[in-house]
């Protein structure tokens, strides 16, 4: 990547939000970047909770900059986040009031970092901001800088608007859909800058996935990418105990089809179970019973029963025993084998996107 010129230092702002699976392959690309393209000044943004992070990207000359949001908040941590860590002033907000709350104080939190980086130089040569799909704040931070943005994607994301998306959208927020509407062809409404698609180059999207895992479909856009190897971006820094470890000393993998734990199994080989929960979990176990590594995947009821009688709890383990007998057949054995030598064969490194 052209780093410009003129002696100034380039920048590189890597931005990751959500838990370990979602920010830490990023993390892993912005420490390979740092120590590749040492003329770029390379910093990184996500939540306080990864701190563990810091050290290890400060030995790759990664400035680390938290911000104080939660990876993830259910209503159950509701009652374990001071209303003081969220400038809340309702002693008893709902659980959607302190959720906005904290939503608002992560973007200003967000474009206070980006404006440390930045601040008032104007010139971005060889500036540009790598997110995940969590931290879309960077792509508008990226229009409001006028830098070049790219999305580092570590999961596939197969979904498309709902067809009722537009009517809810006009019944939830009338207003803005009005202003939507009305504004010029070729401008952003809401920041009044040219849009993405009318620059000289729209953002880059790279996805982090070997071939042997999921095909490129034709639909993509020209600038998706798929070369990262799965090897690279989903197990560098990824703390994942087997990997660590002789992979025979598990006989099946039973997680929850988060990308990283499903690449980290795929590349030790060993047969999984699926139990999906949400988002890109349901495509992955899918996948994962697709590429003959596991069983079908389990529903969320047959490792949380719907009720705590005893039937629901025998029906669930009778479902849990046999997706395991399942699994250890010679046949998914074999095949997660198979799987997991090709992957070792794969390049390590970050290679060039092909026609860029």
């Amino acid at each position: 990547m052209d780093g410009g010129g003129g002696g100034r230092r380039p920048r590189a702002v890597f931005m990751a939000f959500g838990t370990r699976g979602d920010v830490f392959p990023i993390a892993a690309l912005a420490a390979a970047f740092a120590q590749d393209q040492r003329q770029y000044g390379v910093v990184f943004i996500t939540h306080s909770a990864h701190q563990s992070l810091s050290t290890h990207l400060a030995d790759c000359n990664v400035r680390y900059m938290p911000v104080s949001s939660p990876p993830v908040l259910a209503a159950e941590q509701l009652e374990s986040i001071s209303c003081d860590s969220v400038q809340s002033n309702v002693e008893h907000d709902s659980f959607s009031q302190r959720k906005k709350t904290i939503q608002v104080e992560h973007r200003r939190e967000c474009l206070s970092a980006v404006e440390n980086v930045f601040g008032n130089d104007m010139s971005t040569h060889g500036d540009f901001i790598v997110i995940n799909f969590f931290a879309l704040e960077g792509w508008h931070l990226a229009e409001l800088f006028q830098v070049k943005c790219i999305i580092a994607a570590p999961y596939f994301v197969p979904y498309s608007a709902p067809a009722s998306f537009e009517r809810q959208f006009k019944q939830s927020l009338p207003l803005l859909y009005k202003y939507f509407q009305e504004a010029p062809l070729n401008m952003d409404p809401v920041t009044n800058l040219p849009l993405w698609y009318m620059r000289e180059e729209s953002p880059l999207l790279l996805y982090g996935f070997s071939k042997e895992i999921v095909e490129c479909p034709g639909y993509w856009p020209f600038s998706a990418h798929n070369q990262v190897s799965i090897r690279h971006l989903l197990f560098i820094v990824t703390a994942i105990s087997f990997l660590m470890v002789d992979s025979f000393a598990f006989l099946v993998a039973i997680h929850h089809a988060g990308s990283g734990s499903t690449a980290a199994a795929l590349f030790a080989g060993i047969p999984q179970i699926s139990c999906p929960f949400l988002l890109d979990q349901f495509y992955w176990a899918e996948r994962l019973h697709w590429l003959g590594v596991a069983p079908e995947p389990l529903g969320r009821q047959h490792l949380i029963p719907d009720t705590d009688n005893a039937s629901s709890i025998n029906s669930a383990a009778d479902m849990l025993i046999g997706a395991i007998k399942s699994a250890l057949s010679p046949e998914i054995k074999a095949q997660a084998t198979r799987i997991a030598n090709k992957l070792s064969s794969e390049a390590t490194g970050l290679e060039k996107p092909s026609g860029s």
